[in-house]
């Protein structure tokens, strides 16, 4: 049997386990002790920052069968065991780079009114679910904005960009941020003594710099180091697996470029290839260095996490540079450490822009371009040399004659002022009659607001006030919070009818009624299999409207 990977063996199992991350723990905290725990999150950020754990641990915590939240999870009960154990069947983790189309979607959705087996909440936990197919997000949208109460839905993605606003918006989102090297370089000393590893400063600091704030990328590179050297790790391990150059080499490469010492840099860089070390990793180390020494150029040195050591020679290389030539310097070796992939020599592009980036710029000369009429003159010279020589003489600027815009034809202008025609006489059913042809009427006076009424109606008409009806909350109050709806669509009535009509605006009644008719168990099964609720119908009395 393989031996467990020290990423898996040192997962965190509770919130105090997570590091670097606590603007998410403390929040998903006191969500357990108000009992105001969510039904959607998202969780986004870069790879080994914590994402899938933290999802688990939450699933844990929020069936933890430990009476005081504060202490959940507990990892003592038996929900928290199965878990950690992955044979609870009320934790369901799915793949979604594996499962991208629609009918997994459907199949979750069909699967998803069943009741938990065991815990209280049903958890989903979906990995990297920006890689669902664009269905399948449409599928996902009405079952993750209105889910079931014993569910709870976790998304995990490395790139929210490619996560529709409107799955987005149904969420809560959290992003987890990359370690910072001081809790990196804790965690791997943590995991090391525990492993009874022993590891030099320098090559935890290296090891920690190489995972680039991943945790998990961190702690495998430690587990192969152990496979590598053992249980005793020192830094010239570390830069031989990494095909590093040794610190003292980076420091005479970047010392080269400060002094524009050319020879001296490529007797550098040789001698870095020749020792093993692979030339991108010498591009990586390189702009790293540079970027330390840019620091101390613009005077943002308290930034940097190194040693009393490399500050004193960042600080002796930054005062013999400028930030000009420092960011040319990152410029070029970033590009060449792209270049490296496609090239023929394996130093070559390395050289090119050491030499580039020794070398100053050479100045730019922009000459002045000669006058048409001159230039002309001038060609005409060179194949007549008989010709007169070009004259000075200024000429007279071109003249231009303004053009006006075509009129409109006279069929257009009668066509835009004809407004929509409203017939019958005052009343609910005459409003809803002729509500399209009002809304256009509307639409000349105010754009903005026109296409709210397109889901409202006219629910009651008392003396001289109209009550229109919004399905949509956020309509309403869009319609109802703008200084001139209102007044404009009553004049808009009083053309149409002749009497003044005050307008107020209420979420009409049907988008409750409408709502606890999808969660009827029955009429939610039928949704399942492709029906929509589109109407209510109620009762003739309660549906009597009082015209004026």
């Amino acid at each position: 049997m393989p031996a467990q990977a020290l990423y898996q063996k040192y997962r965190p199992q509770s919130f105090d386990d997570v590091q670097g991350q606590d603007h998410i723990t403390d929040t998903l905290r006191n969500a357990l002790v108000l009992n105001r725990v969510a039904h959607a999150y998202l969780f986004t950020g870069t790879r080994g920052t914590g994402k899938t754990s933290t999802a688990r641990i939450l699933a844990k915590a929020v069936n933890c069968l430990a009476p005081d939240p504060r202490q959940r999870p507990c990892n003592e009960c038996a929900i928290c065991r199965a878990v950690n154990q992955e044979r609870l069947l009320d934790l369901v983790e799915i793949d979604a780079a594996s499962n991208t189309g629609v009918d997994n979607i459907r199949d979750l959705r069909d699967k998803i009114d069943f009741r938990p087996n065991e815990a209280r909440y049903k958890v989903y936990i979906i990995d990297e679910v920006h890689m669902l197919s664009t269905s399948a997000f449409n599928a996902l949208l009405k079952t993750l904005e209105e889910p079931p109460p014993h569910v709870i839905f976790i998304l995990a993605t490395t790139e929210v960009n490619r996560v529709p606003a409107t799955i987005t918006s149904r969420c809560q989102r959290f992003d987890f941020k990359r370690a910072a090297l001081p809790e990196l370089m804790r965690q791997l000393d943590y995991i090391a003594q525990k492993e009874g590893m022993e590891l030099e400063p320098a090559a935890l600091e290296l090891v920690a710099r190489q995972a680039n704030g991943s945790f998990r990328d961190g702690t495998s590179l430690l587990d192969q180091l152990t496979a590598y050297s053992g249980d005793t790790i020192t830094l010239g391990h570390v830069q031989a697996l990494l095909g590093a150059a040794s610190r003292e080499l980076i420091q005479e490469i970047c010392a080269a470029l400060a002094a524009r010492d050319i020879g001296r840099g490529i007797a550098a860089l040789d001698t870095a290839v020749d020792a093993g070390a692979d030339p991108r990793q010498v591009a990586r180390d390189v702009v790293d260095y540079l970027r330390g020494v840019l620091m101390f150029t613009v005077k943002s040195e308290t930034t940097l996490n190194v040693g009393e050591e490399m500050r004193a020679q960042l600080r002796a290389l930054g005062a013999q540079m400028n930030p000009e030539q420092c960011a040319r310097a990152i410029r070029l070796f970033s590009q060449a450490m792209l270049d490296l992939r496609n090239s023929a020599s394996p130093t070559l592009p390395l050289e090119m822009a050491l030499v580039e980036a020794t070398l100053d710029p050479a100045p730019v000369v922009v000459a002045a371009a000669p006058a048409p009429n001159v230039r002309a003159a001038t060609t005409a010279a060179a194949e007549n040399p008989f010709a007169r020589a070009p004259t000075s003489k200024p000429q007279a600027a071109p003249t231009y004659q303004r053009i006006s815009a075509p009129k409109k034809s006279k069929a257009a202008e009668v066509a835009a002022d004809n407004a929509p025609e409203i017939s019958g006489a005052l009343s609910i059913a005459g409003l809803k009659k002729n509500w399209d042809n009002l809304i256009r009427a509307f639409q000349k006076n105010n754009k903005a607001m026109a296409p709210f009424l397109k889901d409202a109606e006219p629910l009651t008409l008392r003396d001289d006030t109209l009550v229109i009806g919004f399905f949509y909350e956020i309509h309403q109050a869009r319609f109802d919070n703008d200084k001139n709806a209102k007044t404009q669509f009553g004049k808009v009535l009083q053309e149409a009818y002749g009497a003044p009509i005050h307008i107020k605006c209420i979420v009409s009644p049907k988008r409750e009624k409408m709502r606890e008719a999808q969660n009827d168990p029955l009429v939610r099964t039928g949704m399942n299999l492709g029906g929509k609720v589109t109407n209510i119908i109620e009762d003739k009395e309660s549906s009597e409207e009082t015209d004026a």
